[in-house]
């Protein structure tokens, strides 16, 4: 019977040989990376000192590292700061083995971002030279993940499976959330370009002075410019989208809504028509949270209070984006 350690130690001699197999390099150090959704992603150290990235998914997942590979390729030819697709001997994106998909990119250095004012200009700076790309299209991406129609549509899903479970206690809050998932519009007639769709300063990183460098392409694709703009903005209150909030101060907060829009419109400007729809943008995310958490209490038969977390995120998306259209 072999032990876990022992199991391990045998999955990482299969890696070190297949990188050696596809790759051609000798390999020095071979790290699996800390992931909070559980993917497999390693920092591979070469003994040159030169470090790359290895992503690890089921071969069924094989259209992912395609569309990635597309992503990084396509930021590649028109010089845009972003990781850099390792193509394998035979020249391909990535490769499958058995079950397995391999792929290799180049390893990002550089400075975790705060929430500074600095920052969340850097950051717009970021989100407007890619929005600002669509021209230069030389493929036609997917739709990016999490848009409004999919995920308020899941929410209302997940709050319909519960519907027979809630308590009188809890019926008001239930009927409110049924009514606030039909109220927010999806934002389908809006122009659409290439978006990153999980914008914030955990995913980024200052990789050269005065240049932000966005990670985690994994969910990016078309979609409305306003849905990065909403995100980036909802971050402005001072913490990780769906951390317990901090006690930013409105005067922080509107600092960094201004940074973080006067960086965007250094290369990029939102349509009459997508800064209308800035305010469910904001919220639609914070909504879906909200929803998910209320049906997972009921579910365990919990207390089913609205939580500050998402709460003031979802009620104050209206005055977030009247502060953000004085900067437009």
């Amino acid at each position: 019977m072999i032990d876990r350690h022992s199991q391990q130690n045998l999955d990482q001699a299969i890696l070190l040989e297949l990188v050696n197999q596809y790759y051609q390099v000798q390999v020095d150090t071979l790290q699996q990376l800390p992931s909070p959704t559980g993917k497999l992603i390693y920092q591979v150290g070469l003994t040159d000192g030169t470090s790359w990235i290895l992503r690890l998914t089921p071969a069924h997942d094989q259209a992912m590292l395609n569309e990635l590979g597309q992503f990084l390729r396509f930021f590649e030819e028109v010089s845009y700061p972003a990781e850099r697709v390792i193509p394998t001997t035979e020249g391909a994106m990535f490769t499958t083995v058995g079950d397995r998909a391999l792929c290799m990119t180049t390893y990002l250095t550089g400075t975790p971002l705060d929430y500074s004012p600095t920052s969340f200009a850097l950051l717009g700076t970021a989100l407007g030279r890619l929005h600002a790309l669509k021209p230069a299209l030389t493929y036609t991406p997917p739709k990016a993940g999490m848009l409004p129609a999919g995920e308020l549509a899941f929410a209302r899903q997940q709050l319909t499976s519960i519907e027979h479970a809630v308590p009188h206690d809890a019926l008001k809050q239930y009927q409110w959330l049924d009514t606030a998932l039909t109220s927010i519009t999806y934002g389908s007639d809006l122009p659409v370009t290439l978006i990153h769709n999980d914008c914030h300063p955990a995913n980024a990183l200052l990789s050269s002075p005065g240049q932000a460098t966005l990670l985690d392409w994994e969910g990016a694709g078309m979609g409305s410019a306003s849905i990065d703009v909403g995100f980036l903005l909802t971050n402005c209150d001072g913490k990780v989208p769906w951390d317990p909030i901090t006690s930013a101060s409105s005067q922080t907060e509107d600092t960094l809504i201004r940074s973080a829009i006067e960086g965007y419109c250094l290369h990029y400007r939102l349509t009459p028509a997508e800064l209308d729809y800035l305010p469910d943008a904001i919220r639609f995310r914070s909504l879906v949270f909200g929803t998910g958490s209320f049906v997972q209490a009921i579910k365990r038969h919990e207390r089913a209070a609205f939580s500050q977390q998402w709460w003031r995120r979802y009620t104050s998306a209206e005055e977030v984006a009247g502060k953000a259209r004085m900067y437009f």
